[in-house]
């Protein structure tokens, strides 16, 4: 295992599940954020704190991948990789580890957790592959998610031109499975266009759609002066179904709120009512004596913000 070997300037392999928007975790914009501050500040590197789990993922990347290689069957592995291979000045790919086959057989095993992941239970290997290492506390799975390895690969052998590549993932620290994947082309042409429309949008500073009400707030201008546009027939449209489902959205919620009064009054002292295929209970809970309290708030400076939420009047 080396240090960081790509820059936060480019597009890396590792990053892609975040702009493909398979990620939990950062969102495009995120993404795009660090890469267009990277490139005005001219720092290759942001000090993340990623955890405890990362830490010990980066301890046993080596021991993870050679034992995944001696049960697939793999030679000449390699787990040095100092430089990153690189796809048009779009993409750049670091490795955990490489090796090859000669005309290797793997076929899926249930029993010893490999699995064959295109289609077939069987895959040829032959000449060189990539091997990712993962470390996760998740629970085993058969198909690991798209953002813990799949679309990573795909971008490492697009950037290396190897035809097969494998995903070693410990899971909880005792079960490992091994995932095998051969070059997937279809995937391989929406990571390029991805990565160039990444590029673009670090290069014109063009925000990705909003993934969030939250994000949207957060992305848009805090001016406070108004400034109005006319909705095309599209935008009408999806204001006219907004204001509908709004209001049978209340409608439902009032009703809700008088069918909830008449049932409590209904059940009288009871706690518990059991109505066919329902079981109503009106929970009772214990509330602690507390001590009156002053609760702090911290001061925050003048300023404007967007609403997280859309005012709609009918004119």
């Amino acid at each position: 295992m080396v240090g960081k070997v790509t820059t936060i300037q480019k597009m890396s392999a590792s990053r892609l599940p975040n702009i493909m928007g398979f990620s939990p975790w950062s969102t495009p914009n995120d993404e795009l954020d660090i890469t267009i501050r990277a490139r005005k500040e001219g720092v290759h590197h942001y000090d993340i704190q990623v955890g405890e789990a990362a830490d010990w993922g980066n301890e046993f990347e080596d021991q993870i991948l050679r034992t995944a290689s001696q049960r697939l069957g793999l030679k000449k592995l390699k787990l040095n990789y100092p430089e990153p291979y690189i796809y048009k000045d779009l993409l750049q790919a670091s490795l955990d580890g490489g090796a090859m086959a000669d005309d290797l057989v793997v076929n899926t095993d249930v029993a010893n957790h490999i699995y064959v992941m295109n289609s077939g239970d069987s895959i040829t290997l032959e000449g060189k592959g990539v091997l990712e290492a993962k470390l996760t506390r998740v629970a085993p799975k058969d198909v690991p998610d798209a953002y813990r390895g799949p679309i990573q690969l795909q971008g490492q052998m697009l950037c290396t031109g190897a035809q097969w590549g494998v995903i070693a993932t410990l899971y909880q620290g005792v079960e490992l499975y091994i995932y095998v994947y051969k070059a997937d082309y279809e995937m391989q042409k929406k990571i390029i266009m991805a990565c160039s429309d990444f590029e673009r949008r670090v290069r014109d500073e063009d925000w990705y759609p909003a993934m969030s009400a939250s994000e949207a707030a957060d992305m848009k201008g805090d001016a406070p002066d108004d400034v109005e546009m006319d909705a095309d027939d599209d935008l009408k449209e999806r204001i006219e179904r907004l204001a509908h489902i709004r209001t049978e959205l209340k409608a439902y919620e009032a009703l809700a709120s008088d069918l909830q009064l008449d049932i409590m009054n209904a059940m009288g002292e009871a706690n518990i009512c059991h109505a066919g295929q329902y079981k109503i209970t009106w929970p009772v809970r214990k509330v602690k004596a507390k001590p009156a309290q002053v609760k702090e708030i911290p001061a925050v400076e003048e300023h404007w913000a967007r609403a997280k939420t859309l005012k709609l009047e009918e004119l």
